[in-house]
């Protein structure tokens, strides 16, 4: 994939659990030491461009060795203590016209604006497997973030190219309950 007009290649980066959910209660559901190096290890020295939300409930701020951009209606374009506050996606776009990709981490109403849009040329998904989490969502599906559209879409094969990555069983099972990964990289067909 090559960019065009000096845009770079926009990536989404996410991990879905049981059910399409991608966090609980402003943070993540699960603790999944794979899933967390395999977004370092792709996302590492690519600006990284978040959701307010999303990045206030980061466990450690800004990520080092990326450009982190927040996103919010509320923000003029401005950067404050190494981190580019942009007044919206298009404009958290334009700040990165000088590097060959970007991600977008999230959350849920970033990735919504940005699949409606079509902006998202490569998806990296993990899927998280782990029972007990699918359980704990069917008795209270409240507080539970959803990624905005079904992750079987990324399957359709008229509209992405989807290859699995890796798969992972995670290295410290949680709770006698261990976290199961597989990875996914999703081309947009264009």
């Amino acid at each position: 994939m090559y960019r065009l007009n000096n845009k770079p290649i926009i990536c989404g980066i996410t991990a879905i659990g049981p059910y399409n959910v991608i966090g609980y209660n402003g943070g993540m559901p699960w603790h999944s030491k794979a899933d967390f190096y395999h977004f370092k290890t792709t996302t590492m020295s690519f600006p990284c461009l978040f959701g307010r939300n999303t990045y206030e409930n980061l466990p450690r701020k800004p990520l080092p060795g990326r450009l982190n951009i927040v996103c919010s209606s509320k923000y003029k374009n401005e950067y404050k203590d190494d981190v580019f506050y942009a007044r919206s996606v298009e404009d958290a776009i334009r700040e990165c016209k000088n590097f060959d990709q970007m991600f977008i981490c999230g959350g849920t109403q970033i990735y919504k604006y940005a699949l409606e849009h079509n902006l998202i040329d490569i998806m990296y998904l993990t899927q998280i497997f782990k029972s007990s989490l699918e359980k704990e969502i069917e008795l209270n599906r409240s507080g539970y973030d959803y990624f905005p559209i079904s992750k079987s879409e990324f399957f359709d094969v008229t509209k992405w190219q989807t290859e699995i990555i890796k798969y992972s069983p995670d290295v410290l099972p949680v709770e006698n309950n261990p976290i199961t990964c597989q990875f996914f990289k999703c081309v947009r067909i264009r």
